[in-house]
């Protein structure tokens, strides 16, 4: 009888111990009400659950998934992310979450009914139908006059790892993620044809770059391990690589029998591209973030040190030097002798290429990350400031402004007199009539792109931060 006495006693002054302001470090690792130690995936779930109450959903969400690694079958997590998930439009991976979390608690009928919705939003009917029959529920497909505008080809998810960019070639499209993998997918069904993981690759923050060569099609990317890959487009093995002394952050480019490609440190390469030998080297001194545009002879690539640099193409030897007054993270579109690029001084310019002489510059009220675009005798432009604009390419003058709900980091892809443009942080793709900037339709992805639109042979190719890509058919 004592020692339950003891036991009552001891836990009502451990109880009270951590009910005090002094001992909220040791009520993290203990349930204040069972006084049971609390598992590392208990602890990680109850950041989050504090995280997210301050209103830090990303933060929340990070804390949620790192109970999930700790314990894969941990529910309560799951069923957090879930929500979380359907919220910010990322439908996809809301399912996911959902279909773990009943597997395991089979009973939760709100998480089956958010299901079953969900599923409808991505017109999966059947799967639809298939979660809510427990409950006997007869979900309708949707109406056809809320079917989606363009048909998807196909759809392959590669790895829960956003895709970083997209190239497309004769037969496949090649992916990179933040995972640190290159992927070649089937052009006609998505299907894998095969992966190359390099170690230490992770992450993968630029798109590749196909080269097609009578000899060998070759694949080209640079990773945050500070190396440069070529990997061969019909198997997937390396054929060589480059150690750079920084990160590779910006996609190469390919001229020729040459490669090129920026460093962080503000180095510029030039290889040869069939054996990776080192042909010369350029100093900025700013980090180059964007892929150089190799025209002729130049080599044109702008640096955070503010300055856009024309490089001779065969000694490395610059040319001449644009100031801009802040960062540049923009490659460079050259259409005859004039260049355009955007800067982060909340500017984007047209410059000539012979003289480095600036012919006009328009502001856009934020930064610009994405290459420019000319079609159809209009320049089109997107700004973090949540604007894509159409500027006369002569002149600068604007020609219409359509306004997103947030930050376009994205070039955006055109076909037909349209323009498709993804935005940041936002499910749907948007089609913008080309002459006037009206919007034409949007439609849900199921996820966050992360890719610009790849338009090839009438078929838009778009990679998700899921870690899906998507193909879907234009009109």
């Amino acid at each position: 009888m004592k020692k339950v006495w003891h036991k009552l006693l001891l836990g009502a002054a451990l109880a009270g111990l951590l009910a005090t302001a002094g001992c909220a470090p040791l009520a993290q690792y203990v349930d204040p009400q069972t006084l049971r130690p609390l598992s590392r995936a208990e602890r990680l779930f109850r950041e989050g659950e504090r995280l997210a109450q301050a209103g830090k959903v990303a933060e929340a969400n990070l804390a949620y998934r790192q109970a999930i690694q700790v314990d894969p079958n941990f529910q309560p997590a799951m069923r957090r992310l879930a929500a979380a998930y359907e919220a910010q439009g990322r439908r996809r991976l809301a399912a996911y979450f959902y279909e773990q979390s009943l597997a395991r608690v089979p009973e939760d009928n709100e998480a089956r009914r958010a299901l079953v919705q969900v599923y409808l939003a991505l017109g999966k009917a059947d799967q639809a139908a298939a979660a809510g029959a427990p409950l006997g529920l007869t979900p309708q497909p949707a109406a056809p006059a809320a079917q989606p505008p363009l048909a998807t080809l196909w759809q392959s998810f590669l790895e829960e790892q956003s895709v970083s960019g997209l190239a497309v070639g004769e037969n496949n499209v090649f992916v990179t993620t933040q995972g640190g993998a290159l992927y070649a997918l089937a052009k006609e069904s998505g299907e894998v044809r095969w992966r190359y993981a390099p170690r230490d690759a992770k992450p993968i923050v630029s798109a590749p770059v196909y080269s097609p060569g009578a000899d060998q099609s070759l694949v080209f990317f640079g990773c945050e391990n500070s190396t440069l890959y070529a990997v061969s487009a019909a198997d997937g093995r390396k054929q060589w690589s480059f150690e750079a002394q920084a990160p590779i952050e910006g996609s190469p480019a390919v001229s020729g029998d040459s490669v090129y490609a920026g460093a962080m440190d503000g180095t510029v390469y030039a290889f040869d591209r069939a054996t990776g030998g080192l042909r010369w080297k350029f100093a900025a001194q700013g980090a180059i973030q964007a892929a150089p545009l190799v025209a002729g002879d130049t080599v044109y690539v702008g640096s955070l040190d503010e300055n856009l640099y024309a490089i001779d193409a065969e000694s490395g030897a610059e040319r001449w030097h644009f100031a801009a007054v802040s960062g540049i993270e923009s490659t460079p579109l050259l259409d005859e002798d004039l260049l355009y690029f955007g800067a982060n001084d909340s500017r984007v310019y047209c410059v000539n290429a012979k003289s480095a002489r600036e012919v006009w510059r328009y502001p856009t009220g934020d930064s610009v990350y994405a290459r420019p675009m000319l079609q159809d005798g209009r320049l089109y432009v997107t700004s973090v400031s949540q604007a894509l604009f159409a500027l006369s390419p002569e002149t600068g003058e604007l020609l219409w402004r359509y306004n997103a709900g947030t930050f376009l980091t994205c070039r955006p892809g055109y076909d037909r007199g349209t323009v498709y443009l993804v935005a940041s942080g936002d499910p749907h793709l948007y089609a913008i009539d080309g002459a006037t900037g009206a919007e034409l339709w949007t439609m849900d992805t199921g996820d966050w792109p992360a890719s610009d639109p790849a338009i090839v042979g009438g078929v838009l190719y778009l990679g998700e931060r899921d870690g899906t890509v998507i193909a879907y058919r234009l009109p």
